[in-house]
């Protein structure tokens, strides 16, 4: 990911002091770093924060993936209010440009997914960005493969969310995890359900020990 002293750059470069800036870095880079995954997939709670609304951690079960997160919005929010909302979405954007390089992704490839991902709007100079992100930032090889094999996966029919070692997963996501823990003679167990609530209580569980057992669990997804 990119250096701090590159996000401090581009976060003033929206107007926002140096002390926010470093702080909201602190707190989105420290373990387990969910925030930025978690806020550009979890579209309501991008929503509350983003409008400033998220001033409370959400509490679905205690200690999950959600009042993790939210507490952690909700901490930004309540100390920095808008100076902090933009410094941590400055950051999301800048770790989102990184991540696409690596995968290897080329410069208007990255900008379209930006714009989809309504991002743009926290670069004041993409093309100056993504200079500076290149410069700290390269193309992964085996994030290429694994970019790879996931879109692969992703045309597997499989939707919904899984619920792997305490973690939310979307479906392709889940698929290379539970791929990966097999092909080192790791048996997984697996919950999966049309939504998170739904994975959470195992619409769908079973032991996954090998290729047979994630074939049959593929074939037993595709049939909801």
């Amino acid at each position: 990911m990119p250096s701090w002293k590159l996000h401090e750059k581009w976060c003033k470069a929206l107007g926002i002091s140096e002390e926010i800036c470093r702080e909201i870095n602190r707190i989105i880079d420290s373990p387990p770093h969910d925030v930025v995954d978690n806020l550009l997939r979890w579209n309501w709670a991008r929503m509350a924060f983003e409008s400033g609304k998220l001033r409370e951690p959400i509490h679905i079960v205690p200690g999950d993936d959600y009042e993790k997160v939210t507490r952690e919005l909700a901490e930004i929010t309540n100390r920095f209010g808008v100076e902090g909302i933009k410094a941590t979405f400055s950051h999301i954007a800048l770790d989102r440009v990184a991540e696409l390089i690596e995968l290897g992704f080329d410069k208007e490839e990255i900008k379209r997914k930006l714009i989809e991902n309504d991002l743009m709007k926290y670069i004041p100079d993409y093309d100056q960005v993504f200079a500076d992100v290149s410069n700290e930032v390269k193309p992964s090889e085996q994030k290429i493969k694994w970019r790879k094999e996931f879109e692969g996966l992703a045309k597997s029919g499989v939707y919904g969310m899984f619920y792997i070692d305490g973690k939310y997963l979307p479906a392709a996501a889940g698929l290379i995890q539970i791929k990966s823990k097999i092909k080192k003679g790791k048996s997984v167990y697996v919950k999966w359900g049309i939504d998170a609530d739904e994975a959470r209580k195992g619409r769908i569980k079973k032991n996954v020990s090998n290729e047979k057992d994630l074939e049959e669990l593929i074939r037993v997804i595709r049939g909801f």
